[in-house]
């Protein structure tokens, strides 16, 4: 199978939540948790200027050495807490919850649902060789308020053939991500919800 039949199968499989189709081609523990190192330090290391543009959020305010001990600190409740997510987010038998209280996990997953739905992709360049490739992936919103607020943005997924499966191994351009991603949550995110998530 190609590369972009391969971002088509697991597009598809994320949309219809068949979380067994997409973990054929991408390890969603590992690609999470190396993810994670990856952002914290991006975050760390550009902490002083994201302070400045988000004054009220206290994760900045204390510098990039009290981030890193914060983040690592909090790990296995930020990945638990993305992990629930996911895994309210693929079942099928999901009942969208009255309110955020009511069901926190669920309603951040809900949350997800309508984002996801929103979103189209474009294969833009795929460059092979041998057992690696590299995919430009433009994903771009459509004119709801979840598109909006999504954007656009352009993504370099790194694959590797495995016993002849293409998978997912690194986003490349996370440095690049960083801020445009950070900026959404930051307008999307309500302060609300911080404490209202029960881990």
């Amino acid at each position: 199978m190609e590369i972009a039949e391969v971002i088509e199968e697991m597009r598809t499989a994320i949309n219809e939540r068949e979380i067994e189709t997409l973990t054929r081609y991408v390890d969603v523990s590992k690609f999470l948790n190396e993810g994670y190192d990856e952002v914290t330090d991006e975050l760390a290391k550009n902490c002083a200027k994201f302070h400045e543009l988000y004054p009220h959020d206290l994760f900045f305010k204390f510098g990039s050495m009290a981030l890193r001990v914060y983040n690592s600190s909090f790990r296995s409740v930020h990945l638990g807490f993305v992990t629930r997510v996911m895994k309210a987010y693929f079942d099928k038998n999901l009942t969208p919850p009255k309110n955020f209280t009511a069901a926190p996990i669920d309603y951040c997953a809900v949350e997800l649902s309508k984002m996801l739905k929103s979103l189209n992709c474009n294969v833009k360049k795929i460059a092979a060789e041998n057992s690696r490739a590299v995919a430009d992936v433009e994903i771009f919103g459509d004119s709801s308020y979840y598109g909006k607020i999504w954007g656009n943005l352009n993504f370099q997924f790194e694959f590797v053939k495995i016993n002849g499966v293409w998978q997912l191994k690194q986003i490349l351009n996370v440095r690049e991500l960083v801020a445009p991603v950070l900026d959404m949550a930051e307008r999307f995110w309500p302060s609300e919800w911080d404490l209202g998530i029960k881990f």
